[in-house]
Formats: structure tokens, sequence, C-alpha cells
């Protein structure tokens, strides 16, 4: 599985707004093929912080969602309120869930 994590700063008020459009996005994003889950965390010291990360099944998945029209039209979608991103892609290693044993998210 894979993660991209995008570090993303809000423009100053528009907080509100970009959380009500990013849930749109996520929600449309979470409904194609791959897509596994979409979250956002915001840095409760600075709030206009956020992470947006979304977990893919596989590489193919998210080079095709990266490639798509969908993914150009949602990020245009939330690009007025971004002051700031950057972006990872990273492996999924391990995932380890209270009183649970580890779960290897992919190939090392």
């Amino acid at each position: 599985m894979l993660r991209t994590v995008l570090e993303m700063t809000v423009r100053e008020g528009c907080g509100d707004e970009f959380r009500a459009a990013w849930l749109e996005t996520a929600q449309a994003t979470a409904a194609l093929p791959g897509c596994v889950a979409q979250s956002l965390l915001r840095d409760p010291r600075n709030p206009r912080t956020h992470l947006v990360m979304a977990d893919w099944s596989d590489l193919a998945a998210l080079e095709s969602f990266q490639n798509s029209p969908e993914r150009e039209r949602l990020s245009t979608r939330l690009e007025p309120f971004r002051e700031s991103a950057h972006k990872h892609v990273l492996d999924l290693v391990e995932h380890v869930v209270a009183g649970t044993a580890s779960t290897r998210g992919g190939p090392s």
C-alpha cells in the first residue's frame, strides 16, 4: 500500500472553506479504483497547517489517478486555498493497530 502525504498551508481565514472543499474532493477520490482511504489532519499548534493523506492499493492505482483528468479537476477545487504545499509518496512498510499484530504494508 502507498500513502501520499501533502503538507499544506491554508491561506489565512480559509480553513472552514478549505475543509468543506476537501471533504467533497475526498469523497469523490475515495470512490475511485484503488483508493483505500482519505484523511485530513490539522496541526493544533498551527491551525493553518494541514496534512492531506491518501492511501492507495498500489503504484498503478496511484499513477492512474495522478494522470487522470479527475485528479486535475479535484486539485483545481483546492488550489484557491493553498498558500504552499509539499507532497510525499511513501510505501507503507508496517502498520500496527492497538491490540493486534503488525501488518506489513507492502514490499520492503
